[in-house]
């Protein structure tokens, strides 16, 4: 191979040429539960024809019972309205029903969809990088508001504009006067309300984004909290806490007012409406041209017509503020880089045992300054290589670029001659294995914490990695053994007790290589010891790659690279403890 290879791009992203909307986002989420809008749909319109036979129905009563109709023929028109009356109460409770599972799916598939895009599929060094508080704000407070939204305004919005309709088609027959210039009112007031509507919106959405960044704060303050008690900050917490309200009330008020201003503004148009119709209605009554019958028709179709523009204004903000989550969640599931290609990824089993892991004249920066330079080192299968060095040296970033969470800017990262990066991290999973110090714990069993609640591992294989480590002993005098429960970040244990928790994590699943990122930094001398013959033995049989602080770690180790300033300074084997401690172990 040549020494001079050509600079290597990042992987080119799987991106759909056209830009994700929030509309197209909707309709994406709609398709799941498409049969039950459609039925809640059909159901909320037969609830307005419901509606609209209402006042048909009395006038015809009112004519009749003037006319001098027979007792018989009134009580079946009675009985005809209070069987449409029951009727369209059915189908609204029915279409608010399916109404409600639709928005709710719509949510849950909204939910997870952001969360597979903020754990999985977005770099994982950018999504470190945001407060954990903001990110969980924008999948679950977002989704929430589009179930909420969709649930309660989404049909009734439709049901009530089509009423509208229905009612002014109505008025334009039997008064055409009136009917005409309820109309144009009518006509006048949407065209306001799309204005408005665009105004609430943009004013919705960032509000949403202020929301999120507070709650990031509030999640940041409370993490820290064990930090800020001892120096006698958590006042600051407090005081900083109260700013943010303040700008967030600030914010949230300005999208609340834009919201409500729809609803003056349908009041001004239903007293317009009002005294359209009944002017006109008795100017015509007068005439002889209409009956009390159609008069008082045309009565009770203003009233109704006053009930759908009052929660269509309602409706309306609450799908601005639909509209505004769906188009910050579109931009963030469309934002460029979202998931990486994998064409160079073999196809079909990935390959087990040790593989060969090559730098090759790596560089990579996480902004304009490089971190790593011309970086060059093989470890053939089933060798060990120790990196150590300075703080700031590029080693983590080597962890980084080897497990895939970010591509090389030149050179390439290959395990078993394919790049990392173009590696699906499904496949990935089965060939790299990683122990971390920074390994997270979950309020969970202890099984389904070594595990990560994967399926097929036997409880044998469980128990044979914990005897390897020396901390089988441990866990048969807990509580309920594997069963017992930990606290959140494995609060509920010692340093070194979750140490073991996540080494045995990372024995229990078979990968051919195995990354150990400051991975015994925390245990005792003795679990320390024991650890350190477990990966001696799992060296046999696995490339190794340690990170490490303490010297002891890398005593079996093949060769050490030592980093500085993002440069490889020395690859040497077999140092003296004398020699690492020369070359900047320790951080």
């Amino acid at each position: 191979m040549s020494d001079e290879s050509p600079p290597r791009k990042r992987p080119p992203l799987m991106k759909d040429e056209s830009p994700l909307t929030g509309g197209r986002l909707l309709l994406q989420q709609l398709r799941p539960v498409r049969a039950a809008s459609v039925v809640a749909l059909l159901a909320a319109l037969a609830g307005v024809a419901a509606t609209l036979a209402g006042p048909l129905l009395i006038q015809r009563f009112v004519d009749r019972a003037g006319a001098g109709a027979d007792e018989s023929a009134l009580m079946a028109v009675a009985l005809i309205y209070l069987a449409v009356a029951a009727a369209g109460t059915t189908v609204r409770v029915i279409s608010g029903y399916l109404a409600a599972r639709a928005g709710w799916s719509i949510a849950d598939g909204l939910r997870r969809r952001l969360l597979r895009n903020a754990a999985v599929e977005r770099p994982v060094l950018e999504t470190e990088g945001r407060q954990t508080g903001a990110v969980l704000e924008e999948i679950d407070g977002n989704s929430d508001i589009v179930g909420t939204a969709f649930a309660e305004a989404g049909f009734r919005m439709v049901a009530n504009v089509v009423t509208a309709v229905g009612i002014l088609a109505v008025m334009v027959v039997v008064v055409p006067a009136a009917g005409t210039g309820i109309t144009l009112l009518t006509a006048v007031m949407f065209f306001a309300f799309a204005r408005l509507t665009r105004r609430a919106t943009r004013r919705f959405g960032a509000a949403r984004q202020e929301q999120a960044e507070f709650f990031g704060f509030v999640g940041d303050g409370l993490a820290a909290r064990d930090d800020l008690l001892p120096l006698d900050r958590a006042e600051w917490a407090t005081d900083a806490t109260r700013l943010r309200l303040d700008s967030l009330f600030r914010v949230e008020g300005r999208a609340y007012m834009a919201g409500r201003s729809l609803w003056p503004l349908a009041q001004l148009f239903f007293a317009l409406s009002l005294g359209l119709a009944l002017g006109f209605g008795l100017r015509a009554l007068g005439h002889g041209d209409v009956t009390v019958g159609t008069l008082t028709m045309l009565y009770l179709y203003v009233n109704l017509l006053q009930e759908p523009l009052e929660k269509i204004s309602s409706q309306a903000e609450q799908l601005q503020r639909m509209m505004a989550v769906l188009t910050l969640s579109a931009r963030t599931l469309d934002r460029e880089g979202t998931v990486p290609a994998h064409a160079g990824a073999p196809a079909g089993e990935p390959p087990t045992g040790p593989q060969t892991v090559s730098f090759e004249k790596v560089t990579f920066g996480y902004g304009d300054e490089p971190v790593l330079r011309d970086v060059t080192f093989s470890v053939p299968a089933g060798g060990s290589l120790g990196i150590v060095g300075p703080t700031g040296a590029g080693k983590s970033t080597v962890v980084n670029l080897l497990c895939g969470i970010a591509a090389p800017d030149e050179g390439r990262v290959t395990i078993g001659g394919v790049d990392a990066a173009a590696i699906p991290p499904e496949q990935l999973a089965h060939q790299l294995t990683v122990l971390s110090q920074q390994a997270h714990l979950f309020a969970d069993s202890l099984r389904d914490n070594i595990t990560l609640h994967k399926e097929g591992i036997p409880t044998e294989r469980i128990w044979e990695v914990l005897e390897r480590l020396g901390a089988a002993d441990w866990v048969r005098a807990l509580p309920e053994g594997l069963d017992t429960r930990v606290g959140t970040g494995g609060r509920q244990l010692s340093e070194g007790e979750a140490q073991l928790v996540t080494g045995a994590r990372a024995l229990v699943h078979p990968g051919g290589v195995l990354v150990i990122d400051e991975g015994t930094s925390r245990l005792d001398p003795e679990a320390e010891r024991s650890w350190a013959a477990v990966v001696g033995t799992l060296m046999r049989d696995r490339t190794v790659i340690m990170v490490a602080h303490r010297t002891e770690t890398l005593r079996d180790v093949d060769g050490v690279l030592v980093l500085r300033d993002g440069r490889v300074a020395e690859p040497v084997s077999g140092l003296l403890k004398g020699d690492l401690d020369g070359a900047g172990a320790a951080s």
